[in-house]
């Protein structure tokens, strides 16, 4: 399948209550199966395919359960140097509170030398005191925060 057809397919999956969590976990592996050669695509190309993938969970509950499937997938996008992931990432987080994109986040920061570490966990930090976001993930970014803080 092309990367125009796979865009179009996330861009029409909607989460709702009537949908299991392993249908979302199946929907992002199919996907992931489908862009198998995604090592070759061009940086515009893994742009595109990470911002639709970012503008997916903008259109979700925020406190939509992390889905390893989503995860992985959009991690292994932009192998091996992230540099258009992260910036991507870097920014959703900063307007934008998710349970995932605050896991992904997370898992970001793991990756880190400790100068980059505290910049980005300070991060952290303002998402778990933004009243704009849900209490749910204002309480998953705090205690992300604060396991960052005693490694």
């Amino acid at each position: 399948m092309n990367l125009e057809n796979t865009i179009t397919l996330i861009e029409n999956f909607q989460v709702n209550d009537e949908i299991e969590d392993y249908e979302i976990s199946e929907f992002f592996d199919a996907i992931g199966f489908q862009l198998e050669a995604i090592n070759r695509f061009t940086d515009a190309q893994k742009q595109q395919l990470i911002q639709t993938l970012f503008d997916f969970l903008k259109r979700q509950d925020p406190e939509l359960d992390e889905d390893f499937s989503f995860i992985h997938l959009i991690e292994a996008i932009d192998q091996p140097d992230y540099k258009i992931y992260n910036a991507e990432l870097l920014k959703f987080n900063t307007e934008n509170g998710t349970i995932t994109s605050t896991l992904l986040l997370n898992r970001f920061i793991n990756g880190l030398k400790e100068e980059e570490r505290k910049k980005y966990i300070d991060l952290l930090k303002l998402i778990s005191e933004n009243r704009n976001y849900t209490d749910l993930v204002r309480a998953e970014a705090l205690s992300y925060y604060e396991h960052q803080m005693e490694k």
